[in-house]
């Protein structure tokens, strides 16, 4: 696979599962960028291999906590007992009853991604009820609409990612 087909293809999930760990876009494309250029000076992978995605998410989080380690070595304020901890999440391997895997990431991933694809108005209304919990009243005074427009948001935001849904999506979304 050609690298412009593998940067048009993964570079959005890649930067939101970067953002997912740092916490910020800018380093999170500059991440993602920086193991695209990798693979570009050194190919990592024979041409005819299927495993780009895994190696591109595997790389894009090593990345990641390579940035962590760096910033928690550089930042003072931190002791080092919250710096291991905050590591130890993304490097301790997840236990059975950890639902956080890395396969849940990708999906996650492309979740976010469908989510960031959504209209405006809807994307707004749908993460002000699913992400922050408020109530459509509270959606429909923050945004300036009426309480059945907030419910027509949704209702388009949920249809839209269902017909693009994995059952991981209904799950983490808690749709039936």
């Amino acid at each position: 696979m050609e690298i412009e087909q593998l940067f048009l293809l993964y570079y959005r999930p890649l930067c939101l599962y970067a953002l997912h760990i740092l916490g910020d876009v800018d380093r999170a494309e500059d991440v993602v960028q920086d193991c695209f250029v990798k693979t570009l000076e050194k190919p990592l992978l024979p041409a005819d291999s299927s495993d780009y995605e895994a190696l591109l998410f595997r790389m894009v989080r090593n990345r990641c906590i390579d940035e962590l380690r760096r910033d928690n070595r550089q930042a003072e304020h931190i002791s080092i007992d919250a710096a291991t901890a905050q590591l130890s999440e993304l490097t301790t391997p997840p236990s059975a009853d950890d639902a956080w895997n890395e396969a849940d990431a990708f999906e996650a991933a492309r979740l976010w991604t469908a989510i960031d694809a959504l209209p405006d108005r809807c994307r707004e209304a749908f993460l002000l009820s699913k992400r922050d919990g408020m109530t459509y009243r509270e959606i429909a005074e923050e945004l300036g609409i009426s309480e059945r427009t907030v419910e027509h948001h949704i209702s388009k935001a949920l249809r839209i990612l269902r017909s693009k849904a994995s059952d991981f999506f209904r799950l983490l979304l808690g749709i039936a």
